[in-house]
Formats: C-alpha cells, sequence, structure tokens
C-alpha cells in the first residue's frame, strides 16, 4: 500500500526542506502569467501548524477522518469543526483502520483540547448528523456556518447519486439547517438556493451590515466564484445577489454573476474556497484546480472584489503517486501571532483502500500563514 510521504526520496527531501526552519517564504510561481496584473511579487510566509495536525491525530471514541474541514467559533469559546464523508472507527498503532463505511457528515466539538464527535444514532452505530431518508443514494455534505444569537446556522449541500461509481453524483440544493446552543441541536432545516449549478455555502464572511454567502459554480474542470448576501442579523431573510454590477433580489443567470478579476476574466476557485477580511483587504485562498498542489490567494478592496495580486500560499507535499489534496480553508480564529492565520485543507487517494492502509491519510493537514 502507499504510505504518505514515504515513497521517494525526492518527497523526503521536500518534507527536510520545508521544516528545517521554522518559517518558510513562498517565491509565487509566475509561469502562467496571462494575467501578469493580478500576480504578486510579495511573498507568503509560512510554517507549521502541528498542534492542530496531533488534535486531529485520533484512533477511535468518535471521528478519526474526514474532509471539508470547516469551523465556526462559538461564543462561549468552543469551536465546531464540521466534515463531510467520515470515518468513526479504531484506527490501530501502525494506522490501519478496519474495513468500515463513511458517514457523510459529522461536527467535532473542540473546547481546549478536548474533541467531542457529534453525529446520529450513536458513536458505535453512527449515521450523519444532518442525514436523509435514503443515506444510500441521497445526502448532505456541509458548508460554512456562522452563529447569530443562540443559533448556529450552517449551509449544507444536498446531493443524489447518479451511477453506481464513486464519483457518479450531483448537486440538487443548499439547505439552511439551524442548531440551537449550547447543546448543538437541529431545529430546523430550509431549502434557500436550488441552482444546481452553484455550490451556494462554499464560504462565509461577516463584514460590516452583511453576511456574504459565497458559491461555486461547477463550471466542469472549471469553477468560477459568486456571492449572495443577508442581513448581519437575519440569515433567514429572502438573499440578494451579486450581478456584476449591483445587488438584486432575484438570483441572476449563472454565467452573469460571476466575481471578476482586476482584468475583467472570472475569478477560478475550487469548490470549496474561503473569503475573509484580513490587513485592510478582502483576501480569498482556493486550491489551484482538482489535484493540483497550489494553494494561492487573491486580494480585493470590496467583498465583490475585483480580485487581484494572486500568489501562491502554498505548495502541499503530500500530492503525488495516488494522493492528492484539496479543500483548502482559512480558519481566521486560530492565528499564532505576528499575523500568521491557520489554514487547513485536505488529503486524499484515488485508491480507496489507501484509506483503510494508512489513515493518516485522511485527515486535515494544518499550517500558518501571513502575508509579507
Amino acid at each position: 500500500m502507499f504510505k504518505l510521504l514515504k515513497t521517494t526520496s525526492i518527497l523526503i527531501l521536500f518534507l527536510a526542506l520545508l521544516f528545517t526552519s521554522c518559517e518558510e517564504v513562498i517565491t509565487p510561481d509566475l509561469t502562467d502569467n496571462s494575467d501578469n496584473p493580478e500576480y504578486a511579487l510579495p511573498g507568503v510566509a509560512t510554517k507549521p501548524a502541528n498542534k492542530f495536525t496531533t488534535l486531529f491525530n485520533r484512533f477511535g471514541n468518535g471521528w478519526t477522518g474526514g474532509d471539508a474541514t470547516y469551523s465556526v467559533a462559538l461564543p462561549d469559546g468552543r469551536t465546531v469543526w464540521m466534515f463531510g464523508d467520515s470515518f468513526l472507527d479504531t484506527v490501530y498503532a501502525d494506522y490501519s483502520r478496519p474495513s468500515s463505511s463513511l458517514i457523510r457528515n459529522t461536527f467535532m466539538v473542540q473546547a481546549g483540547p478536548t474533541m467531542t464527535t457529534l453525529c446520529g444514532n450513536t458513536i458505535d452505530a453512527p449515521q450523519a448528523l444532518v442525514d436523509t431518508d435514503n443515506p444510500s443514494d441521497e445526502w448532505y455534505w456541509p458548508g460554512d456556518g456562522t452563529v447569530i444569537g443562540e443559533n448556529l446556522y450552517v449551509f449544507f449541500m444536498y446531493f443524489i447519486r447518479t451511477g453506481p461509481d464513486g464519483f457518479d453524483f450531483a448537486y440538487v440544493r443548499t439547505d439552511l439547517v439551524t442548531f440551537s446552543l449550547p447543546n448543538i441541536t437541529e431545529t430546523s432545516r430550509t431549502t434557500v438556493y436550488t441552482n444546481n449549478d452553484i455550490l451556494w455555502g462554499s464560504s462565509i464572511l461577516e463584514d460590516g451590515g452583511y453576511i456574504y454567502v459565497y458559491g461555486s459554480e461547477q463550471a466542469f474542470l472549471t469553477k468560477y466564484a459568486h456571492v449572495s448576501r443577508y442581513p448581519a442579523t437575519n440569515i433567514t431573510a429572502a438573499p440578494e445577489f451579486w450581478n456584476g454590477t449591483s445587488w438584486v433580489t432575484t438570483e441572476p443567470a449563472t454565467n452573469v454573476g460571476r466575481l471578476e478579476k482586476q482584468s475583467g476574466l472570472p475569478v477560478e476557485t475550487s469548490a470549496q474556497f474561503a473569503v475573509f477580511y484580513s490587513g485592510g483587504k478582502y483576501r480569498l485562498v482556493t486550491q489551484e484546480d482538482l489535484f493540483s498542489p497550489n494553494i494561492y490567494t487573491w486580494e480585493a478592496t470590496a467583498a465583490t472584489g475585483p480580485w487581484k495580486k494572486r500568489q501562491t500560499v502554498y505548495v502541499t507535499p503530500e500530492t503525488g503517486g495516488d494522493n492528492w489534496t484539496y479543500n483548502a480553508f482559512v480558519h481566521p480564529q486560530f492565528t499564532a501571532g505576528d499575523g500568521y492565520i491557520l489554514l487547513s485543507y485536505n488529503e486524499n487517494s484515488t485508491n480507496f483502500f489507501d484509506l483503510f492502509a494508512d489513515a493518516r491519510i485522511y485527515r486535515p493537514k494544518f499550517i500558518y500563514f501571513k502575508y509579507l
């Protein structure tokens, strides 16, 4: 079986160089300069986030692997981590796991170093936390979330199976699921977005008097960013949509509302991306595309763009062979001082059986990064 980071001397050398220093300045890759004005010359500093990598190095009694890796800070100081397809099983000392099935979504509640798994049914016979009547053929994967008053609101994307193979599924809609606090108990589930071309809920930005909810347009291999917004105190209100020039109450045609670069071309994103505010600028962080190791960032002076100064944040060392990385996301509530912000990404394998041979593959990886 493929063992993560141990198959070639090239990968070992790469990691040795990466972690020799606690801080590394990454030089942006400017080989594709077709949008040269959008590329930034300054680098980005990164350093390991071993505390968080260790936090998710789990061997049983709940969650032991998953992807998506969204997080929401709760008013009482806890953090909710939200995962898509998840393992809840035993992991042996050699990091192998028994043959077990995935459930479609789970939460992990962090209180200091203590992690508590939330799922449907029981830990020993788990079901998805947000489940359906027929989980084999229909399911929810989580998007981003926010807290208003005494409720946690999370966008969940609803999918259906379309065939027998692993990638035979289709996105249908996005629902807003409400959880009461502090117990994190589901109280309602409402369909909000029905345009099945855009995965609404990919990222949330709370800024000024609004909550901005971003979506990823599924245009074959290329994805494009869209944005809607709600009043800051009422995410259950009817959303407004950005149509390229102004906010409107009716969702525009899919090819109209794409967020743009400074050049006027649409911004390409992965299915999951992060938008946040830092250093006096709006930032968008995304993986380059499916199977790419490159994580990069854009900046803008407004939540709608235009986006410019693309620069590389990180090149994931795990990508190679059967392994690939995806779902880069930023967790601004976690910092390491001096401007460093926590970033996560997920790892997977094209060989599903690798996930049983080495549980470390299918777990989030973490780094800190900052803009120079």
